[in-house]
């Protein structure tokens, strides 16, 4: 992240991470639902931008709310942080407590992004359903339960259930449980 403060640095970090991924403010609203306005101001720091927009942000392009948020706070590392030749992994956790995410993708790896999700009772982490570009993506649920729906599908996974996803279908999820949702996204970068 750098040094900027709240939505200033929201702003670069969606703009950072957007031409990163030789992606246009056009195309960006055509996936989150939000105005090519809106998200320029956004990228300039000129707005504040919502959770229901930082979640459909994050969504399209394909990365946990804390790459995006100022506010987002990492835990000091822990034994059970630690994997041989890792190092820690970095954790966030979203202000409202409902989201927290840690990427778990060992520094070398070329094709493959392993993300941990952690999401609490009733809630949900896309407002809209979104879609972006990896060629296809794996969950697989450790703990509690995960509605997933995509396209005209809802499926509901339980603890050792996983669902071969096409990120290009737009798609959401929520849970329905009432104990905590802990999972993995396994992504193949195009």
């Amino acid at each position: 992240m750098s040094k900027l403060d709240g939505p200033e640095q929201i702003g670069a970090e969606v703009r950072s991470a957007r031409k990163k991924r030789g992606m246009t403010l056009q195309q960006l609203s055509e996936q989150t639902g939000l105005s090519i306005g809106y998200l320029s101001m956004l990228e300039r720091g000129r707005s504040n931008p919502s959770l229901a927009s930082l979640l459909r942000i994050a969504g399209a392009l394909n990365l946990p709310m804390s790459a995006l948020m100022a506010d987002s706070t990492i835990p000091e590392a822990g034994p059970s942080d630690e994997k041989p030749g890792n190092g820690p992994h970095q954790h966030a956790v979203h202000p409202s407590g409902m989201y927290r995410d840690r990427f778990i993708t060992p520094a070398d790896a070329k094709t493959i992004q392993v993300l941990e999700a952690i999401l609490e009772p009733g809630d949900q982490s896309r407002v809209a359903p979104y879609k972006h570009d990896e060629e296809e993506e794996l969950i697989l649920v450790l703990d509690g339960e995960l509605e997933f729906r995509s396209g005209e599908m809802t499926r509901l996974l339980k603890q050792g259930e996983s669902l071969l996803v096409d990120p290009r279908i737009p798609h959401s999820y929520r849970n329905p449980g009432s104990i905590a949702v802990r999972w993995l996204w396994i992504s193949a970068k195009v």
